[in-house]
């Protein structure tokens, strides 16, 4: 079954989590690809824009503009094209609901922002 099953908002700078999906998986293959996204949220800025890990049967893709980044753990078999148009339209909504001061200001310890899709 393609999918997408994982999605995060997280902050460019440091890879903060700002708000992610409550949905989990627990196979080990999801919980790898958990700490595989967690890893690279912390080095985005070194990255482009726009990116894809892929894996056996699980990839990441990520869109970061300004202060935020998109990221979503999908299955390999998930059209990439529909990866990147729903990391576009979680990044608009995100950035509708905050403005940069509420993303700067994030900090830990932290309840993620609510926000809803």
């Amino acid at each position: 079954m393609s999918m997408i099953f994982f999605a995060c908002v997280v902050r460019v700078r440091d890879g903060l989590p700002l708000s992610a999906s409550t949905d989990f998986h627990f196979n080990q293959d999801f919980l790898e690809c958990r700490k595989k996204l967690k890893a690279l949220s912390s080095v985005l800025a070194r990255y482009p824009s726009r990116g894809t890990a892929k894996g056996r049967d699980l990839s990441i893709h990520f869109l970061s503009s300004g202060e935020i980044a998109c990221m979503a753990i999908c299955s390999s078999s998930y059209s990439t094209i529909m990866a990147f148009c729903f990391l576009e339209e979680l990044q608009w909504a995100f950035a509708a609901a905050y403005d940069t001061t509420s993303i700067s200001l994030a900090s830990r310890p932290y309840a993620f922002l609510e926000f809803g899709l």
